[in-house]
């Protein structure tokens, strides 16, 4: 466990509690906590998580832009995906594991290419459903906090295992908060 670890901890689950609250300052503990965990991720040979928090740095940016909304944009509504979104996002979301998971394979020192993978490319996804703020990223990050806290166990990334457990638990939380927020519009 090093401060960097502990520090990306607080900061992770600071962002996601306000995410279920439907705050918009999730965004920059977000891009924060992300920098940070490139890091920490490269240094474990995690290298599909550490491209996945970089990338979750960038869309902490489009997030905190989409959730703003200005004088001549209204914030963004908690909306569902639609049949159309839901398959392309599915369909996407397995050829690229695919992809990536084979890229792995043949090019890093990973000993976990598909869960890495998986972990990577979801991720992206349910980050986008984030930021547009549809109410289907909720039942996404939970499956895949989960794994991930197994991932990180493996690697000893004890208290980045603990703090995906205690995410999954917040995605419960802020399903639930959105789900509210739907039937009150």
């Amino acid at each position: 466990m090093s401060l960097l670890e502990i520090i990306g901890f607080v900061l992770t689950l600071t962002a996601i509690a306000l995410a279920a609250r439907g705050h918009v300052l999730t965004w920059p503990l977000q891009l924060v906590a992300s920098l940070l965990y490139v890091w920490l991720f490269a240094q474990f040979n995690l290298f599909g998580e550490a491209a996945l928090q970089a990338v979750y740095a960038v869309l902490a940016v489009y997030g905190w832009q989409q959730w703003r909304g200005n004088v001549s944009q209204p914030a963004l509504p908690v909306c569902y995906l639609n049949k159309k979104e839901w398959l392309l996002i599915n369909t996407v979301g397995l050829a690229l594991t695919a992809v990536v998971s084979t890229l792995q394979i043949q090019f890093l020192p990973t000993d976990v290419p598909v869960l890495d993978s998986s972990i990577f490319v979801f991720g992206l996804l349910a980050q986008w459903m984030q930021a547009k703020k549809r109410i289907e990223n909720w039942p996404y990050w939970i499956v895949l906090n989960l794994l991930a806290s197994g991932v990180y166990l493996y690697k000893t990334l004890y208290i980045t295992a603990v703090l995906y457990v205690l995410l999954a638990l917040l995605a419960v939380w802020g399903w639930r908060n959105w789900r509210r927020e739907l039937v009150a519009a």
